[in-house]
């Protein structure tokens, strides 16, 4: 339980900046990273590794999977348990993804998996770094995103033309899972 512990003390000091009081199920992990492929991808706000540790199961041995946590907390913990070679940790904001990925020799990705609290951000911060995902993927890349009361749906549909929706019941709390791509 060390992973829940962390994520709850780092929750109660940041519930903004976290997103949620717990940490995400194995169930939305598995439903976020259905479709992923593609030898690049990108997470941002990986946590406590719930869907990093999914993308890896999915990438391929040659393939790189780039996470962006600005929690030094998380940062830490993601280092020490995550053990894989294509697993590239930037601590930072989300808004840097471009210099982070350009870092790694990166300059689109296939995927993008964020667990980022979007509804939480900003209105201008939030299209920010939607317009920055959108720049950062491929022509046939993949924006998966999750949100608990769907409060920035309208600036998703804003900058990916085709968005579908799922639900994931089996989560606390329960949440929406959104497959983008862009116009």
């Amino acid at each position: 339980m060390r992973s829940a512990n962390i994520f709850l003390n780092q929750s109660f000091k940041s519930l903004s900046q976290v997103g949620s009081v717990w940490p995400s199920s194995g169930r939305l992990a598995r439903r976020m990273v259905k479709g992923v492929k593609g030898p690049v991808v990108l997470e941002l706000g990986p946590g406590t590794g719930i869907f990093t540790k999914e993308i890896l199961k999915k990438l391929p041995p040659k393939g790189k999977l780039i996470c962006i946590e600005s929690n030094a907390a998380f940062a830490k913990y993601l280092r020490r348990e995550i053990k894989d070679k294509r697993f590239k940790l930037c601590v930072g904001d989300a808004l840097m993804l471009k210099k982070f990925l350009a870092k790694n020799g990166i300059i689109k990705v296939d995927c993008v998996v964020s667990g980022l609290p979007l509804g939480n951000f900003k209105k201008d911060t939030r299209q920010r770094v939607l317009k920055e995902i959108a720049a950062c993927l491929s022509d046939k890349g993949l924006f998966v995103q999750f949100e608990y009361l769907m409060a920035a749906i309208k600036d998703i549909k804003s900058i990916f033309s085709s968005v579908s929706i799922s639900f994931e019941l089996f989560n606390i709390p329960p949440a929406f899972v959104m497959r983008c791509q862009k116009k």
